[in-house]
C-alpha cells in the first residue's frame, strides 16, 4: 500500500494527528515473495526468519501471512520470542527455533512450548541432554561453526556430540545449520569453503536436515540450498535491486507529514551543530521524523554546503538538510511546486521512488539495521 494523493488526504485518511508518520505495510507482497522464494528454492524447505517482531513490522500479521503461503518453520531470536508466537498460532501446528541458544533455567519453557533450541555449545548440550532421561524432550538444531566466528559447535566435537545424543533415547536432532559471512559477495571464497567444511562435518549425522543459507545466501547458488533456506530480510522487501532470478516485491512504504514550513534567508544556519549553512533564500520543510523512529543520523547532510539524503514529495526529489535530530528532520523544498508546499503534506521516505536497499546504501548501512530499527510510533497499516 502505497499513498496516492490523488484518493487521499494524507493527515485525514491517515489520522496521524496521534503519529509521526505512517509505515504501510503490503502482505500480499510478503506472500508473493515467501511463494517465489519457496519456487526458487524449491528442492528444499523454505522456512522464515521473523524475529524482532518479524523485523518489525508486526509479529502477528507477518507470520499469518507467512503460513496462509505455506510456512510451517520459523525462527526467532530469543525464547521470549518463541512464546509470543506460539500463543498468536494457536491452535495451528508450527515449528519454532530459538537461534541464541539455551539460557540457564529455561528448559521447562522449551518443553512446555515445545521449541527447539539451536545448540552452539557443549555447554548447552551438556544442560539438554541431562535434564531428565525420564520425559520426551524437542529435537535440537545444531549450530555448526564453520568460519563465521560467532556462535557454534566447533566441527571437531561432532563425534563428541554424535555419541553424546547416541545413548540418549529422548534426545534427537532436527535440524544441523551454519551460517555465511560473506554470502552478499557471491565471488568470495570464504562462501564455498564455509559450505565445504559443512557438509563434511556433517557426514556424521546422514539423515539430519541441513541449512547454510539465508537471505544473501539465496543466490550463492542452488549447491547452497541444501535441504532448508532460511530467508529473512528477502520476504521483506530487501535485497530488491540484488536479486535476477527472481522478483522481490518491495513490502513497506514509509511517509512522514510536514509540520512547518519556514523560509530562511541566505547565510542561516539550521540544527544542532549548526552545520549545514544556506546559500540563497529557500523553503524549508520540517517533518515529524527523527532517530528516535530508526531514521539514523548517518543520513544527515554532511559538511556545511552539502545535502544529505534525498525524500521525496510526489516523484520529486527533497534533499535533507542539516543534522536529523531526535524527533525532527529539515528538508529542503525549493524544487517542490508551490500546492505541495504545505503543512500536513507526506513526505515519502520509503516508497516507490527509494526502496530499502536505496535508501540504506545511502545511510551506509544495511537493509537488515534500517528495517529492523522503524519505531513503534509511526501508524502502522497493513493491506492485503
Amino acid at each position: 500500500m502505497v499513498y496516492d494523493s490523488s484518493k487521499k488526504n494524507s493527515n485525514e485518511y491517515y489520522n496521524l494527528e496521534k503519529h509521526g508518520g505512517v509505515l504501510s505495510v503490503d502482505l500480499g507482497a510478503l506472500y508473493k515473495n515467501y511463494k517465489d522464494i519457496s519456487s526458487f528454492a524449491s528442492n528444499s524447505i523454505t522456512s522464515a526468519t521473523v524475529k524482532d517482531n518479524g523485523y518489525g513490522l508486526g509479529i502477528e500479521k507477518v507470520t499469518k501471512t507467512l503460513y496462509s503461503a505455506g510456512c510451517r518453520i520459523f525462527f526467532v531470536s530469543h525464547l521470549s520470542e518463541a512464546i509470543v508466537l506460539n500463543d498468536l498460532m494457536r491452535p495451528k501446528k508450527i515449528i519454532i527455533y530459538i537461534l541464541n541458544g539455551l539460557p540457564r533455567n529455561s528448559i521447562d519453557d522449551y518443553i512446555k512450548g515445545e521449541f527447539r533450541p539451536v545448540i552452539g555449545s557443549l555447554e548447552e548440550l551438556d544442560d539438554w541432554v541431562n535434564y531428565n532421561d525420564e520425559i520426551s524432550m524437542p529435537p535440537i538444531a545444531l549450530n555448526i561453526e564453520t568460519g563465521f566466528t560467532r556462535l557454534g559447535l566447533d566441527p571437531k566435537d561432532l563425534n563428541k556430540v554424535a555419541s553424546i545424543i547416541r545413548d540418549k533415547k529422548n534426545i534427537s536432532i532436527s535440524l544441523i545449520m551454519s551460517h555465511l559471512a560473506c554470502a552478499e559477495n557471491t565471488n568470495s571464497n570464504m562462501n564455498i569453503e564455509q559450505l565445504n567444511v559443512f557438509k563434511k562435518t556433517t557426514e556424521i549425522f546422514p539423515n539430519v536436515l541441513r541449512s547454510i543459507c539465508n537471505s544473501a545466501g539465496l543466490f550463492c547458488g542452488k549447491s547452497y540450498h541444501l535441504d532448508l533456506v532460511r530467508p529473512g530480510i528477502s520476504l521483506y522487501g530487501g535485497y530488491e535491486d540484488i536479486f535476477k532470478d527472481i522478483t522481490i516485491r518491495p513490502v513497506i512504504s514509509l511517509y512522514s507529514p510536514i509540520i512547518q514550513i519556514k523560509e530562511v534567508s541566505k547565510g542561516t544556519k539550521i540544527g544542532y551543530g549548526a552545520t549545514y549553512e544556506f546559500k540563497k533564500k529557500t523553503l524549508v520543510g520540517l517533518i515529524s521524523i527523527g532517530y528516535a523512529d530508526g531514521f539514523i543520523r548517518s543520513l544527515s547532510s554532511n559538511g556545511i554546503d552539502k545535502y544529505g539524503a534525498s525524500l521525496y514529495i510526489k516523484g520529486i526529489k527533497t534533499p535533507i538538510v542539516g543534522r536529523i535530530s531526535m524527533d525532527i528532520t529539515a528538508v529542503d523544498l525549493t524544487n517542490i511546486p508551490d500546492e505541495n508546499c504545505k503543512r500536513g503534506e507526506l513526505v515519502e521516505i520509503l516508497g516507490p521512488n527509494q526502496n530499502i536497499d536505496q535508501l540504506s546504501k545511502n545511510a551506509g548501512t544495511i537493509s537488515y539495521e534500517i528495517l529492523s530499527r522503524l519505531g513503534s510510533r509511526f501508524k502502522r497499516v497493513y493491506s492485503d
